[in-house]
């Protein structure tokens, strides 16, 4: 009986793994065990656990987990910006550290899928996009570096523990939440109020490798199972499209009036203008690949925001 380990099941990328591993696991097997391990209680299948620890009490962790038997980790787990940077370092760099410790001490194999982050590379030159695994690793903020410490912990291991660091890119889709671009926009767009909607934004022409967070789930279960030890994997989709796209298209399905205005509060330091993934390693090696298009994507996260509001002011998105 496989037994799979998730951290972070409450939050936008573990909720999806958790769906994804549904209740037999990865391979079908019908006495597959998984178990969600976080502070909050995320929302579980019939046949799925519980286990209430904090990633960053590394004795409690310790204890939490003296009696489990993982075969698979995913560890989603972690924070992302607005949070400060001493919160970036204990809840990305530390919290790894002390996960990858307290599995250490159950002295027994097991596969571990580190999820990792395209801002670990810092600024890459447009001529070299779609920007591969074996490119050197620069990160430019604190999250990007907070990252890459996390990644670095975790390729330095050794059996019996087995490291694959996914390097994930711009991940969206239902459930992503308002501190994240489109996450914000939608919120806005969803939300009872006079039009024309004043619609404060950052830098639009910035390209992103925007990947449908349902994919990058199958991706980190694909890795468990298949991906390489020591090896980082980039997920992603190979293309980049410009927030304006996006932002136009959710403008569209809402029918309303709105005034676009750059607001420099939402324009972080050392903005990087394209970002794009090199897919190869991770299609070769598990037969991932994004299967999701774009506007799926953004559609399912605009429907998601609308039916959060008792008014229905927009329109479906056409197909």
């Amino acid at each position: 009986m496989a037994v799979w380990l998730v951290t972070g099941g409450s939050g936008f990328l573990g909720r999806q793994v958790l769906e994804a591993l549904g209740d037999s696991g990865a391979q079908g097997e019908s006495n597959a065990e998984v178990v969600a391990l976080g502070r909050n209680r995320p929302v579980l299948g019939p046949h799925h656990r519980f286990i209430a620890a904090d990633l960053t009490d590394p004795e409690r962790l310790r204890i939490a987990l003296r009696d489990e038997r993982p075969d698979f980790v995913i560890h989603t787990a972690g924070r992302t910006p607005p949070a400060t940077e001493d919160e970036l370092y204990r809840s990305n760099s530390w919290a790894t550290v002390h996960l990858l410790d307290a599995l250490r001490s159950l002295g027994k194999p097991m596969r571990i899928v580190l999820t990792g982050s395209a801002a670990e590379l810092g600024p890459v030159k447009v001529e070299l996009l779609p920007v591969g695994e074996d490119y050197p690793a620069d990160p430019v903020d604190a999250y990007g570096r907070s990252k890459l410490i996390a990644t670095r912990s975790g390729l330095a291991e050794r059996p019996p523990l087995e490291v694959v660091a996914a390097r994930v890119f711009n991940v969206i889709g239902p459930g992503l939440p308002p501190t994240q671009a489109f996450g914000a926009f939608a919120a806005r767009l969803a939300e009872p109020g006079p039009d024309p909607l004043d619609l404060p934004v950052g830098p639009l022409d910035t390209r992103r490798d925007f990947v449908d967070v349902r994919d990058v789930a199958r991706a980190m279960i694909a890795l468990a199972l298949r991906g390489r030890s020591g090896q980082v994997y980039h997920v992603g989709t190979g293309r980049s499209r410009a927030v304006r796209e996006g932002l136009d298209r959710l403008i569209d399905w809402s029918g309303r009036s709105v005034v676009v205005h750059h607001d420099r509060a939402l324009v972080r330091r050392n903005v990087i203008p394209d970002s794009r993934a090199d897919i190869r390693r991770i299609e070769a090696d598990t037969g991932w690949g994004p299967s999701i298009p774009f506007q799926t994507t953004l559609g399912d996260l605009w429907e998601e925001a609308r039916s959060r509001q008792p008014t229905d002011r927009s329109r479906t998105p056409a197909a």
